[in-house]
């Protein structure tokens, strides 16, 4: 029979070897979970497959451009070759208006915070047009896209051509944010992007560049959507994607502002902008950078700024959405190849076996 000393002593040893059991046991889930991201670490998982749930896109539209020869093409990045962009990229459907009515009823009410209170004239079944019975202003209104054409005839006004008062650059862009705001159309994007100021000056008929702000009779304000940075589902890369457009410096969404006041202020708005449902998207597969790069060469993608150059250097490659001053029903990556001289190409960057052809539907 055991002793009370010996009891002890056993006591102790379990009491011991029980809570070093118990330590070992909290500590084994953290000891499996090191094991399991040193694992996924040295082998990952597959990303998941692109969604493509919109089926085939449509192909981007761009503007036509005159004949001309194609551009000898030479790579000089800071690599010194081409980088490693995603090879999955997100694709956003985009909105319409879907009740005409009550578009064109808001549209209505807006119109005459800037003396359009006649009545809108309908030309066909989704644009009105509506006009100023003092002032020689038009507006085209797209009750399903939200487009909006709106003209002054500063050709009429003689006060604009001896005006030279236009505001600076920063006074530019406040204002024409301010004007689209008053007109119900500036969005969050809109409101916080780049802009792009130029001067103008007028002759008979017709806007020229102006050597300076003291010889312009009009500034221009080009407003550009703000970045998106594009976290791609399964590829763990963050990309910041920024938006192109046809024109490269000019942007389907500008104002154009005179020297003067009154109704002579704002000549000319301009706004097709394609509303992104942000909850909204699909991942797809890109061609690679490599095949876009051969198709750029072999005379393919579109030159939004061209130069005089027959030799051209691309300085930088990346990926970009593509903005259109045209009707589209997604929001598209291209990649885009910047130059020397301003010169900027774009090439559709959707894997071709998901873009429409003439017979796919």
């Amino acid at each position: 029979m055991a002793t009370l000393t010996e009891v002890s002593q056993i006591s102790k040893k379990i009491i011991k070897w029980g809570i070093i059991m118990l330590v070992i046991i909290s500590l084994i889930p953290g000891i499996l979970a090191i094991i399991n991201k040193v694992y996924l670490v040295m082998n990952p998982p597959p990303p998941p497959p692109p969604t493509v749930k919109y089926g085939k896109l449509p192909p981007l539209v761009f503007p036509q451009a005159a004949q001309t020869a194609t551009p000898a093409y030479t790579l000089q990045t800071i690599s010194g070759s081409l980088p490693s962009l995603p090879n999955v990229s997100k694709v956003y459907p985009v909105g319409v208006n879907k009740s005409r009515l009550l578009e064109l009823q808001r549209m209505t009410d807006r119109a005459k915070i800037f003396g359009m209170i006649n009545d809108p004239i309908q030309l066909n079944d989704v644009t009105y047009r509506f006009t100023n019975p003092r002032a020689p202003i038009d507006m085209v209104y797209n009750v399903i896209t939200g487009g909006i054409s709106y003209r002054y005839d500063w050709t009429i006004d003689t006060t604009i051509y001896s005006n030279f008062n236009v505001p600076d650059k920063q006074s530019a862009v406040k204002e024409a944010r301010s004007f689209l705001d008053r007109m119900g159309v500036l969005p969050a994007d809109l409101a916080n992007g780049d802009s792009n100021v130029i001067y103008l000056a007028a002759t008979a008929s017709a806007m020229v560049p102006a050597l300076s702000s003291y010889e312009a009779n009009f500034v221009r304000v080009d407003l550009f959507r703000a970045e998106k940075d594009e976290k791609i589902p399964g590829v763990g890369q963050t990309v910041t994607m920024k938006f192109v457009t046809a024109g490269g410096d000019t942007s389907p969404v500008n104002v154009i502002i005179s020297g003067v006041d009154g109704d002579g202020r704002i000549v000319q708005a301009n706004y097709y902008y394609s509303q992104i449902l942000g909850d909204d998207w699909a991942t797809y597969p890109l061609k690679s950078v490599q095949n876009a790069w051969k198709e750029l060469t072999s005379g393919g993608g579109y030159i939004a700024k061209r130069t005089a150059q027959t030799q051209v250097t691309i300085r930088h490659v990346t990926m970009a959405y593509y903005e259109s001053s045209q009707q589209q029903d997604f929001i598209q990556p291209v990649y885009v190849f910047d130059g020397d001289q301003g010169f900027m190409a774009y090439v559709s960057a959707i894997d071709p076996n998901w873009i429409e052809t003439s017979t796919s539907k």
